[in-house]
């Protein structure tokens, strides 16, 4: 094992690590390293969100003191939880670790608290920024709610239009999988009539199941 653990985060997988990549492999450049003389970590998974796997790998490497050092591009990609930010800061005094951030505010956290107040600052912010994200969410919700927009899965039959509103779908697209509105409520009619849920199925980008469903459910019908 290395004495040098590496931590790289993307966000989805839609988002690169190359820059975290190069930013990282300058520092070990400057220092006669390559990727091959550490240990590496990397995750796909958003930074609100601690039960990474590679990440609780290296914390729990952390904690049993096996690094020197610990190396990221941003504080952020550890966590975007100030209390996180605080046990693993914590964590590495207690392991005489060093935490170095190859991309920020600050460049180096030490065991003897150089670099650890403007750390913490910054994981105040990042949770700070973070309860502002889900008071916004929880607005635009409850907004949408009362101007009537359909925030759920749109039921067969029905579009979300451009500004979110539930619409009869009078213009299905078969090759998409849309079941029409009026094949829908024509398919209903044909239940009524006796016809079973397989046979009126058929034809139709539903399921018997989906028609049973709907059929069974007054609210839906």
């Amino acid at each position: 094992m290395s004495d040098i653990g590496v931590y790289l985060r993307a966000s989805t997988a839609d988002q690169t690590l190359e820059n975290q990549r190069q930013s990282i492999g300058d520092w070990l450049a400057d220092r006669g390293l390559d990727w091959d003389d550490v240990d590496q970590y990397a995750d796909i998974g958003s930074g609100a969100d601690d039960d990474r796997d590679e990440f609780q790998a290296l914390f729990d490497e952390l904690r049993a003191g096996a690094y020197e050092y610990v190396v990221c591009w941003e504080i952020s990609r550890l966590s975007r939880r100030g209390a996180t930010l605080q046990e693993w800061f914590d964590t590495a005094a207690d392991t005489d670790t060093t935490i170095i951030i190859t991309d920020g505010a600050v460049e180096t956290v030490e065991p003897g608290g150089q670099g650890r107040f403007v750390a913490d600052i910054i994981g105040m912010v990042y949770q700070q920024e973070r309860r502002q994200l889900i008071r916004r969410i929880e607005s635009g919700i409850d907004r949408a709610q009362r101007e009537g927009k359909w925030l759920g899965q749109v039921p067969a039959g029905f579009v979300r239009d451009g500004d979110g509103y539930l619409q009869p779908n009078l213009n299905p697209d078969h090759d998409a999988g849309e079941t029409g509105y009026l094949e829908l409520r024509h398919a209903l009619e044909q239940i009524d009539a006796g016809g079973s849920y397989r046979s009126v199925a058929d034809g139709l980008p539903v399921t018997r199941q989906t028609l049973s469903t709907i059929d069974g459910d007054p609210e839906r019908r």
